[in-house]
């Protein structure tokens, strides 16, 4: 994911980005709202960093909600997003203050189509959690995508202030100060 994200943003040698003039500041080879749509950090469905903070939440979370996250994780792998909706709505009801919750649901209603919930959920994740940078990079991503690039860039910044390295060197690279 890393090297695919270093890519988009052209921070590797091979430029993704398309040649176009723009007005704002940024240069000819910034990459398409296309590419920069693909700056996406899928949901952790899978693997000891979610599990880990599962059995970790076990004591302040029901039973009921980790098997509504796991089932919904389950769900989106077989790209069955109206049940893994279903399912994160659920989990999201159980345990409301739980940004992974809403940035999951939000990353599983843009695969579906539903840019304008995923907004709203990205925008969950970050009421929830100001401090999520996961939900700042795929709303900028977002953003970007339906041409809203001065929020898309605030997103970025607040990404790079939160540490993510691939943000803060695409940032540098274009001058901006974040």
């Amino acid at each position: 994911m890393k090297d695919r994200l270093s890519e988009i943003l052209g921070l590797n040698s091979k430029s993704t980005g398309a040649r176009r003039e723009t007005p704002n500041g940024w240069s000819s080879l910034d990459p398409s709202r296309e590419s920069i749509a693909e700056i996406q950090i899928n949901p952790p469905i899978y693997g000891p960093e979610t599990e880990a903070r599962l059995e970790q939440s076990r004591s302040m979370i029901n039973e009921e909600a980790i098997a509504a996250f796991r089932r919904a994780g389950a769900y989106f792998a077989a790209k069955n997003y109206g049940r893994a909706i279903s399912d994160y709505t659920r989990a999201i009801e159980h345990t409301p203050r739980s940004p992974e919750g809403y940035y999951n649901r939000g990353i599983t209603y843009e695969k579906a189509g539903r840019f304008e919930k995923a907004l709203e959920d990205y925008t969950g994740a970050i009421e929830v959690d100001p401090q999520y940078a996961k939900a700042y990079c795929n709303r900028a991503s977002l953003l970007w995508s339906q041409g809203e690039t001065e929020r898309a860039v605030e997103d970025m910044k607040k990404a790079a202030r939160l540490g993510m390295k691939e943000m803060q060197a695409y940032l540098k690279s274009k001058s901006i100060d974040w």
